[in-house]
């Protein structure tokens, strides 16, 4: 049973993506080939933006998620977070390793999921604002 197979996997910021995978196939040589075959399935939601086939001034000149999400859908943003980029996300996590006050630990914890919530919600969002524009053209 190949539990592998399926349909595409839909990213943000393919080369960011791809790049994890192929430090955890040198970690974890065991799941090698798994990963190599997730490699293989990747979608890019960024591409349409990084080749400017939609474009919006909103944008303001970025196709990074951080510009996209809020010109597409004015309600979301990472602006007022905490944690509200990658950068801060990954250094939190690794500063959680050192922690040792219990409520600091809450926080961050909370300030993390918060952060990965919107992210997910925003590769959500943004497919399904390019479906829409999909859907038009086809009619």
């Amino acid at each position: 049973m190949n539990r592998l197979k399926g349909g595409v996997i839909l990213v943000y910021n393919q080369a960011f993506e791809i790049t994890r995978l192929k430090e955890l196939a040198w970690d974890f040589h065991l799941y090698e080939q798994d990963l190599n075959k997730i490699k293989n399935r990747i979608a890019d939601l960024m591409e349409p933006f990084r080749k400017k086939y939609y474009y919006t001034p909103d944008m303001q000149g970025s196709y990074s998620i951080k510009s996209v999400l809020p010109a597409l859908v004015p309600a979301l943003s990472y602006k007022e977070m905490e944690i509200g980029d990658g950068s801060a996300a990954s250094s939190a996590f690794e500063n959680l390793y050192y922690e040792t006050d219990p409520a600091k630990i809450k926080s961050v914890r909370e300030n993390l999921l918060r952060y990965c919530s919107l992210d997910t919600l925003a590769m959500v969002e943004v497919f399904k604002f390019l479906s829409s524009l999909t859907i038009e053209e086809e009619e």
